[in-house]
């Protein structure tokens, strides 16, 4: 449930990309992308990740969620305090003093988030994430409808901001509906909860420095225009990767903290998680890359045709990054939350130098390349630390994940050759229909390969029984509704 509710979230998020990006100009999404990553930065400094403490915890303490609630409401007052602070320093540097207005804006969203309801914690111990994700569609809903009214209406950069905007106080506000809360003002829990967040802190901040330092550097080095087709590029790369990453990550952790005084037992779960992940991710990054160039030119048009070489290297570089996350879930479930921080500070490191130096030298392709190259080098460090926490060789996690690999290569390869032989129409009836024949085609070949390989090896438990479980049951709840609809 949560994980096609994130995929409903995130093609809301694509179609309000695709028609805004149509209505406003490079520049524009430029000038957005560095609002935003001031307000994630400020964000993570202050973040304060007291749900996942309530999660990781075997019992509940009385007065533990009610403790929750008064830190949120502190935090979110205190981000939107220190956004509203820096935000005419930062129009200085930019020389930009629209970012003035637009951060103290964008402050609203993360002050509503702090006062969401507590209780919504309950629904993830329990491993129910039917009303989260309810409660996310909700909110990604309204800010979709709002985002691209307004960009359609006016063909202003406010569009992204009134997205940015709404789905957080939508959240805030159904929370409630779903999970109803009646505010107690108590910190008799929150000692306990503060001495697990320390370390997880720490490791989120340096995620987002990672995630987000680039941008600055690019927008202060090669402008907005250049910003903005890195940023659009980069977001079209990653929108499926991490919409399915993010509720694997969830399930992850709440899987792994329930069997985590298990050695061999999380071993196993590790790696099934790990093949899963890769199955389904994988074939995204590669089929983005290779269908780049119809892909942009049919749906953001031609203006936006320097974001092709973004998705070419970034695409495929991020969904096998997406090797790192039940790394990440292993740590959480584990207790390790320190190693997290070592982690991301590793991470950031590796990958943040070069792509500044890369750009400085070469350009947005300079940068774009040397992020797509170094984040592989940040696939291999996270291995060797999983390697450490389970004693599992990096060797056999990636023999785990041989049949993806295989599979997504001769599906590159059916897709490429289409793209070479087939010439694409001028007509957008004639786009619209190139580009499902090579997303068919490639789709197949993927599925029949994965199969293929699987049944040669003598079937064994990993993501192709997982898909069919999945299958199965979807199966068997429709056969289930349709006697109910005839009667």
């Amino acid at each position: 449930m949560l994980g096609a509710a994130q995929l409903a979230s995130r093609f809301f998020d694509l179609i309000a990309m695709v028609v805004i990006a149509r209505l406003l100009t490079p520049e524009d999404f430029g000038l957005v992308a560095l609002a935003v990553s001031v307000m994630l930065v400020v964000n993570a400094v202050t973040d304060l990740p007291v749900a996942d403490a309530l999660v990781q915890k075997t019992h509940l303490e009385p007065g533990d969620v009610d403790a929750v609630f008064p830190l949120s409401i502190m935090r979110g007052c205190l981000v939107a305090l220190v956004i509203i602070i820096v935000a005419e320093p930062v129009a200085m540097i930019f020389e930009d003093g629209r970012l003035t207005f637009m951060l103290a804006v964008l402050a609203t969203g993360p002050l509503a988030s702090g006062f969401a309801s507590p209780m919504m914690i309950m629904f993830q111990r329990q491993v129910n994430y039917a009303p989260a994700a309810k409660v996310q569609l909700l909110g990604k809903s309204v800010a979709f409808a709002g985002s691209v009214t307004i960009a359609w209406v006016t063909h202003s950069y406010w569009a992204l901001i009134a997205g940015l905007v709404a789905a957080p106080l939508v959240i805030t506000f159904v929370s409630y509906v779903f999970a109803p809360y009646r505010p107690h003002l108590r910190l008799s829990g929150a000692f306990g909860l503060l001495s697990f967040t320390g370390w997880i802190t720490a490791s989120r901040l340096i995620w987002t420095l990672n995630m987000q330092a680039d941008r600055f550097f690019i927008g202060g080095m090669l402008g907005k225009l250049q910003l903005g087709f890195y940023t659009l590029g980069s977001d079209f790369a990653s929108t499926a990767t991490y919409s399915l990453a993010t509720p694997v990550t969830q399930t992850l952790f709440s899987g792994f903290s329930r069997i985590s005084d298990n050695q061999e037992r999380l071993r196993a779960a590790y790696l099934k998680g790990q093949q899963v992940i890769m199955a389904c991710i994988m074939p995204i990054g590669v089929g983005l890359a290779v269908t780049a160039t119809p892909l942009v030119d049919l749906v953001l048009g031609p203006k936006w045709h320097p974001v092709v070489p973004v998705i070419v290297w970034l695409a495929p570089a991020i969904s096998l990054q997406m090797l790192t996350v039940a790394v990440h879930s292993i740590s959480m479930a584990t207790g390790n939350t320190r190693m997290l921080t070592i982690r991301e500070l590793a991470n950031l490191t590796i990958r943040l130098p070069p792509t500044i130096i890369g750009a400085l030298w070469f350009g947005m392709i300079g940068a774009v390349i040397a992020r797509a190259v170094f984040g592989l080098v940040v696939v291999w460090v996270n291995l060797l630390i999983a390697a450490r926490l389970l004693k599992l060789p990096v060797i056999r996690q990636l023999s785990y994940c041989w049949r993806s690999v295989a599979s997504v290569v001769l599906m590159g390869g059916v897709v490429l050759i289409i793209g070479e032989y087939l010439p694409a129409s001028e007509a957008t009836t004639g786009k619209i229909a190139y580009l499902a024949l090579q997303v068919m085609c490639g789709a197949l070949v993927y599925g029949a390969a994965h199969f293929t390989f699987w049944q040669a090896v003598g079937k064994p438990d990993g993501a192709e029984t997982f898909v069919i479980d999945i299958l199965s049951h979807a199966v068997a709840a429709l056969k289930r509704v349709r006697p109910s609809a005839e009667n």
